[in-house]
């Protein structure tokens, strides 16, 4: 990934800085207001680990603008929140109130059930754009919508990578596969099955656990009962907490290996599983401190630091790097009309901390980033092979 050698910081500061001086079409335009950037996603519930990591990282981004000076005249950023507790009835209200806040365009999600109804709302509110940083379900982006955009990978994308680690690092022929039924999970353990059933190993078992429970010993104990060789979880790290730890008290760590989906990767996982968590492998990004280096990510973890006083997570630099591809879409369109942001979006493209984000016609990464798998050791997430095209290495 290329790097360039100004901070993050410096970065954003300069290119809304260019667009003050320039005219747009906005309703806000020549206003005293500031520009509204609605920010939405879990903040309160099970989830709220990954949600409130975005909305940390967008609130540090929109302050060190206004520090430089704001833009569009001096006109500051106001980061405006709606909790949609990754519900999809509450994502529609949360929509809507930021709507009535008069955003701009929205930068964040984490649930796509929760995601993909806010859309039909931004839709309706005349094609407010929405850049979604971790909602990975295609229908996102498949619904014809042109004021989507996706800012990480697809689940039919990340399913065949997860299935390809099984078969080709954990020699896995026969697989166990869990969901909990939400939008992600389900989606993403189905892709997971059509990539191991086409590569000629047997599913051994398919069906879902109900989220918030405590007691997951039965399922478990059906699934050691078709002896797999790899048992993969796609849902939340909530439930993933404690299937691992209940998985190790039934001494199934012996029997086969345990593997979660990317929305394990979080620190709240190994708070909560602890030492149990040891062993269970996990797909997700290159991440700070593994494997994304360089002067721009130094500064946006120095400035996370001394603004929140916490350590910079995985999903706040997710929300950065949206919220600088807003901010260069902002310079580029001179405007915060609709209409003027999408065409300015669809030709984004920008080096951020993860990658180059540019998009296709239906608003997903051109070329989306590849994964690492770790594995947990001491109650860290640890590098253990790398993907390099349709084939995974071990580090």
């Amino acid at each position: 990934m290329a790097r360039r050698p100004l901070g993050l910081m410096g970065i954003l500061a300069s290119t809304l800085l260019v667009a003050a001086g320039c005219g747009s079409g906005s309703s806000q335009q020549g206003s005293s207001e500031p520009i509204r950037v609605g920010v939405v996603g879990p903040f309160t519930g099970p989830y709220a680990s990954a949600g409130l990591d975005e909305l940390s990282a967008a609130n540090v981004v929109a302050k060190t603008i206004n520090s430089a000076g704001g833009s569009f005249n001096g006109r500051k950023i106001e980061i405006v929140s709606a909790d949609d507790q990754c519900d999809a009835q509450v994502g529609v209200q949360a929509a809507q109130k930021l709507v009535t806040e008069k955003v701009v365009a929205f930068v964040g999600g984490y649930c796509s059930g929760a995601s993909i109804p806010e859309t039909d709302i931004l839709r309706r509110s005349g094609d407010i754009p929405f850049v979604a940083v971790a909602s990975s379900n295609p229908k996102l982006t498949e619904q014809g919508y042109d004021n989507v955009f996706r800012a990480t990978s697809r689940d039919d994308d990340l399913g065949p990578i997860d299935a390809s680690f099984i078969t080709q690092i954990l020699n896995g022929r026969r697989v166990a596969l869990m969901h909990d039924n939400t939008v992600f999970a389900k989606g993403l353990a189905g892709y997971v099955r059509d990539a191991l059933v086409k590569s000629g190993a047997t599913i051994t078992y398919f069906d879902a656990i109900t989220p918030g429970e405590k007691d997951y010993t039965s399922a478990l104990t059906r699934v050691a009962s078709t002896n797999p060789d790899v048992f993969e979880y796609t849902g939340y790290y909530a439930e993933a907490a404690i299937l691992i730890k209940q998985y190790k008290q039934l001494g199934l760590n012996n029997k086969f290996s345990f593997m979660a989906g990317s929305t394990v990767f979080d620190p709240a996982l190994l708070q909560a599983a602890g030492q149990d968590a040891n062993g269970m492998y996990v797909n997700y990004y290159a991440t700070l401190g593994q494997g994304l280096t360089g002067p721009k990510v130094d500064a946006f973890v120095k400035t996370y630091k001394q603004q929140t006083g916490k350590d910079a997570g995985p999903y706040s630099v997710s929300e950065a790097d949206g919220m600088n591809v807003l901010a260069q879409a902002l310079m580029s369109a001179k405007s915060t009309n609709p209409a003027d942001l999408i065409k300015a979006l669809r030709a984004v493209k920008y080096d951020g901390l993860q990658g180059t984000f540019s998009f296709d016609a239906k608003g997903d990464l051109q070329a989306p980033f590849p994964m690492i798998n770790y594995i947990v050791q001491n109650a860290a997430f640890v590098p253990y092979a790398r993907q390099n095209g349709s084939t995974w290495v071990k580090v």
